[in-house]
């Protein structure tokens, strides 16, 4: 038997916390509206999450019928679930629902923002959410193909707005493109022995990086792939090392500027553009997140080439 009886907004946020008075009676109210959810009562409204505030005012209703709430922000929830809940929403709200849902900042925003940007078709890319993965980057192709796939007349291209740069700050570890170095301290998991989830417990030591930080700051973790594995790939397409790729060289680009496990959509659809019969079936299947032999689990750059 389930416990249903609602959370008392009070206890939500305790006075610890480092909030004002007014954005913890917010955050009681969001808070309450949303595990309301789990007690199996209606979607908390905006009124409802106000009422439950304090009586902060929670966002607007907008010109095209969005009341700002966000029920499907929930990052264990599958995709498909969310995709149910944001049903009926604008599209800005789907392509919100599509992401990670972890506000994580790997992309350079958080989700609802990255959302925002690429329904404004400010935003090209659809491959920066980094924990969606292929899930995140498939869902946006769709919904991005059903709004008439962007802006594609050369003249509407170039009068949009240039897109400001993700991060002002040039100092190394303030954004992806400039990283800083830090080393790993401790690092234990948390899950009990038999768990499915894997949870781990990990520290930075941060004192000879020159990275400082305050709450709500987001940590991404830059990877460099095996030197061994660049050589591997160069070698199968047949490729000089040293062939320039936007200011590096092409072995530079595989081991620092790549993802190279698993393969991605992009890399099939590019296969079936140069392959013909069978092959060309297969690509094209992959590329949709079709499985035809049943082993796209395994297919990392190397093993699609």
């Amino acid at each position: 038997m389930t416990d249903q009886s609602p959370v008392a907004a009070s206890a939500i946020i305790p006075e610890s916390a480092p909030f004002s008075p007014d954005q913890r009676a917010w955050l009681n109210g969001f808070f309450a509206g949303l595990m309301s959810l789990d007690a199996g009562s209606k979607p908390a409204t905006a009124s409802d999450i106000a009422s439950a505030g304090g009586g902060m005012a929670a966002r607007a209703a907008s010109a095209d019928g969005d009341d700002g709430a966000a029920p499907w922000h929930d990052p264990a929830m599958p995709i498909d679930e969310r995709m149910t809940l944001a049903n009926g929403r604008p599209l800005r709200r789907k392509m919100m629902a599509a992401m990670a849902q972890q506000d994580c900042g790997q992309c350079g925003y958080n989700c609802e923002d990255y959302a925002n940007a690429i329904t404004e078709q400010a935003e090209p890319r659809l491959n920066l959410c980094v924990p969606g993965g292929k899930a995140t980057a498939r869902m946006l192709k769709v919904l991005v193909e059903d709004m008439g796939g962007g802006v594609i007349d050369p003249e509407a291209v170039a009068a949009k707005p240039v897109a400001p740069p993700k991060s002002q700050d040039s100092r190394p570890g303030r954004s992806r493109e400039n990283p800083a170095s830090a080393a790993l301290s401790e690092r234990y998991r948390l899950n009990g022995e038999g768990s499915e989830k894997v949870t781990n417990h990990i520290e930075i030591d941060l004192s000879a990086s020159g990275l400082d930080y305050e709450p709500g700051d987001s940590l991404g973790v830059v990877a460099r792939n095996e030197d061994a594995l660049a050589d591997q790939i160069i070698s199968a397409i047949s490729a000089p090392p040293d062939f320039p790729i936007a200011g590096r060289t092409l072995r530079e680009a595989l081991i620092e500027g790549s993802s190279l496990t698993p393969a991605p959509d992009a890399l099939f659809q590019l296969i079936s553009y140069l392959t013909g019969g069978e092959r060309k079936k297969k690509a094209l299947a992959l590329a949709k997140g079709e499985d035809p032999d049943g082993d796209a689990a395994t297919l990392d750059v190397l093993a699609a080439l």
